[in-house]
C-alpha cells in the first residue's frame, strides 16, 4: 500500500505545473504573470471569465502563504480597467509589455522584455508620485501572458505613462 502512495504522490508531482510553487494564484484562477524575487513572489492572477466586460485582475506580492499586498481588494467589485492599464514596448531584437497597477501614489508595474545586447528583463517595479522606489528582477524565467493579444481580448486601457525599465538608460 505504501508503495502505491508513493508512486500515486510522484505521479501526482510529474503533473502538477513545474511554476505551481511560485505563484501566489489559486487553481481555479489563470496566471498572468509570475515569479520568483528570491524569498518573496510577485504574481498577477485573473479570474477564469476575465474579459473586456468582466472578471477581474490582481497584483499580488509577498512571501508564500503570507501575502503582503493583493490589489484591488476583491470585495468591490470594480472592473481591471478602472485601476489596470497597459502597453507593449519595441526594442531593437526583440519586445516586452507591462501591466501598471495603479493604487493611489503608489503604482505597481509589472513587466517582461528582451533585446539585443541586453538580454531578458523581468520583475516589478514600484513608483510612488511617479518616481522609482524600489525595482526587483525575477530570479527565474517567469510564467507570463503579458502581450498585445492578452492586453486587447481583456480590454485595458493603454498606460499613457510610458514605463522605462530600470537598467536601461
Amino acid at each position: 500500500m505504501k508503495n502505491v502512495a508513493l508512486i500515486g504522490g510522484l505521479i501526482g508531482l510529474l503533473t502538477a505545473p513545474a511554476w505551481a510553487a511560485e505563484s501566489h494564484c489559486r487553481e481555479q484562477e489563470r496566471i498572468v504573470f509570475s515569479c520568483s524575487l528570491g524569498k518573496k513572489t510577485v504574481s498577477v492572477c485573473a479570474s477564469a471569465d476575465l474579459s473586456a466586460t468582466g472578471g477581474y485582475l490582481q497584483y499580488r506580492f509577498g512571501q508564500k502563504g503570507g501575502l503582503e499586498l493583493a490589489f484591488p481588494d476583491l470585495t468591490q467589485a470594480t472592473p481591471a480597467a478602472s485601476h489596470v492599464q497597459a502597453r507593449t514596448l519595441m526594442f531593437a531584437g526583440g519586445g516586452g509589455g507591462y501591466l501598471r497597477f495603479v493604487n493611489g501614489t503608489h503604482h505597481y508595474i509589472v513587466y517582461t522584455a528582451i533585446g539585443k545586447g541586453w538580454g531578458a528583463k523581468d520583475g516589478v517595479a514600484v513608483e510612488k508620485n511617479g518616481q522609482l522606489v524600489t525595482n526587483l528582477e525575477c530570479r527565474d524565467v517567469p510564467v507570463s501572458e503579458l502581450s498585445e493579444e492578452f492586453f486587447n481580448r481583456t480590454g485595458l486601457p493603454v498606460d499613457q505613462h510610458e514605463f522605462q525599465i530600470p537598467g536601461l538608460d
